[in-house]
């Protein structure tokens, strides 16, 4: 417990695991139900819940942080991540009581990490943390000379 009071951002990132887990797991649920919409979000779930628990399981590189920050950008910030997670608990709350509970648990994280967005004294965990930019780096867009 003291490694988690030390170091926050291990425990937010045990968090994130958590909720991809749920949302696996609220995925499937949704897949029981035969319908084509329950079909299209319960992919949708399934398929955020994996990515949100590969962003976490692997340390992300600079091309992983670098596609992210360009296809999902809004993963880097507790604002973003929190809303995301708002609108996949949203998504989980039909048809039986497990979808209940884990759209409920998602919806809570999201709704905490929003908060923590105000909060300044902790810091994102590595893995929401936005690839190191060189201002040198970046294209410039030259118009035309004529």
């Amino acid at each position: 417990m003291e490694r988690f009071t030390q170091n926050p951002t291990e425990l937010l990132r045990i968090v994130n695991m958590v909720v991809g887990g749920f949302a696996i797991a609220g995925g499937v649920g949704s897949l029981i139900k035969h319908h084509f919409s329950s079909i299209i979000i319960g992919i949708y779930e399934v398929l955020a819940g994996a990515i949100v628990i590969f962003l976490e399981v692997r340390p992300p590189t600079e091309e992983h942080k670098a596609l992210i920050q360009k296809y999902a950008s809004f993963l880097h910030s507790f604002v973003g991540r929190g809303v995301f997670y708002l609108l996949l608990g949203v998504l989980m709350l039909n048809y039986y009581t497990i979808l209940y509970v884990c759209g409920a648990v998602v919806g809570l994280v999201g709704l905490a990490y929003v908060g923590l967005h105000f909060v300044p004294a902790i810091d994102p965990p590595s893995t929401m943390q936005a690839p190191s930019t060189d201002a040198e780096a970046q294209p410039v867009w030259q118009g035309s000379t004529e």
